[in-house]
């Protein structure tokens, strides 16, 4: 039953049934959109999975639409989603009653849910993609689409299947400054491409200073650690090694490289139309990793190059400056969130034609134009195809670290390493049970 369907059903059921109801109402009728200008027809009902700060950003602009209402929260750790909870009420008042759990499955089997926001750590996204495509709710899930290539390649097929809309949150994709980068490479005005620089975060210290505890911490009342973990191995629990700060342990996620190639490389991809294939060589590889504590073992410093089969060529650097500088014949462009630079007053001052645009309907709020997506159809900015190939390139170049490549080799259409056993292990992640890589 989908949530149109369940919406009339509620409407027209007496205050006795729907007390009753499997699904109990979970918001009132004028909230759900019943009495409001925006129909229910025209309302996505939104269920938030993952209720740290990047989700409870994330959400932000969809409490802020009249297009869309949030109606669910789901995080393991209690206090993550009371804090999302207090935001939902700011917003729609004190009696706001959003359907609260600590289990994503709860979410995924109701039907009075349209689509769901995930923004967990990057280990849970493909099963929560997975099973919500299966359920037939449309998707915005925060990048990189998976923490490994088998993992976004499930991702892939179980939304193509499924025909609902997916947009994963590299949302520089929506700001006026990289689409202006991206046609003026695309268009030809800087001539033939000879150069393309990406400058992504070295690990900057955002890690706790302090080293850990000698043992293990009690694990809080308020969270579901074993849940927290899901597919990964059960590590003992440290609260340095959860929100926030999983992201610089390859057990959770691929540090800074997988953290940012979602943005500015993605960008360098679209420039350069490669975002619909996958490398076919890392080059170059270099990387020292975070050696200060044991709970994080990402790479601190790194550098590598993407080669495609075109010819094409990004490369990738902590220590190019942060961005993206796009080189050719004719001119260059650097750009950088809220900076944009070019080499000519020519170049800054060119009107570029609306058809000769990627994006011709230019700039617009990523969360937007998902939910332009979802309620009409029309193609999301973000894809999760592109978004799979481009975290292909993060991991494939994490593997190269790890295994001490300095190249890797890759056949795109197998998906498979070329001549490479020893960088398996570091290509796909081995799930815990009882969970199990979707099929």
């Amino acid at each position: 039953m989908h949530r149109r369907h369940f919406l009339k059903t509620l409407a027209a059921t007496t205050a006795t049934a729907a007390a009753t109801s499997a699904f109990p109402q979970i918001v009132r009728a004028e909230t759900l959109g019943l009495n409001a200008a925006t129909s229910p027809g025209n309302r996505l009902a939104i269920a938030l999975i993952g209720c740290g700060g990047q989700g409870r950003g994330d959400m932000g602009a969809f409490l802020a639409s009249k297009r869309a209402q949030v109606v669910a929260l789901c995080d393991p750790d209690d206090e993550m989603r009371d804090k999302a909870l207090a935001r939902v009420r700011e917003t729609y008042g004190e009696t706001a009653a959003p359907f609260t759990t600590r289990d994503y499955r709860e979410i995924i089997s109701r039907p009075d849910i349209d689509a769901v926001l995930i923004a967990t750590p990057d280990h849970w996204h493909c099963l929560a993609a997975t099973a919500a495509a299966r359920a037939g709710k449309h998707i915005y899930c925060e990048k990189p689409a998976a923490s490994s290539i088998p993992e976004g390649r499930a991702m892939v097929g179980a939304i193509t299947r499924a025909g609902i809309t997916c947009q994963i949150g590299s949302q520089q994709r929506s700001s006026s400054e990289f689409q202006r980068a991206i046609d003026l490479a695309r268009g030809g005005y800087l001539g033939k491409i000879t150069s393309v620089k990406v400058g992504l975060p070295r690990d900057t210290q955002m890690r706790p200073k302090n080293p850990p505890p000698p043992r293990p911490e009690q694990i809080p009342d308020t969270f579901d650690y074993n849940h927290w973990l899901g597919p990964c191995e059960a590590l003992p629990y440290f609260k340095d090694r959860v929100h926030f700060q999983w992201r610089w342990s390859f057990a959770f996620a691929g540090g800074q490289v997988s953290d940012w190639i979602g943005h500015h490389y993605d960008i360098a991809a679209l420039a350069l139309d490669v975002a619909r294939r996958q490398p076919v060589a890392i080059r170059n590889a270099r990387a020292t990793f975070i050696d200060d504590s044991p709970l994080y073992n990402t790479a601190r410093d790194y550098s590598f190059e993407a080669h495609y089969a075109n010819g094409a060529v990004i490369d990738v650097s902590s220590a190019h400056r942060d961005g993206l500088t796009i080189t050719g014949s004719e001119g260059w462009v650097y750009v950088a969130r809220g900076k944009i630079d070019c080499s000519s007053e020519t170049l800054r001052r060119l009107v570029i034609p609306a058809q000769s645009r990627l994006f011709a309907n230019g700039p617009k709020n990523h969360m937007d134009q998902f939910i332009d997506a979802a309620l009409t159809g029309s193609a999301p900015r973000c894809p999760v195809n592109e978004a799979h190939n481009i975290a292909a390139a993060a991991h494939l170049a994490n593997a190269a670290f790890r295994s001490g490549r300095s190249e890797l080799r890759w056949n795109p259409a197998t998906e498979t390493p070329v001549d490479a056993p020893d960088t398996a292990p570091f290509l796909r992640r081995t799930y815990r049970a009882p969970w199990v890589l979707p099929a």
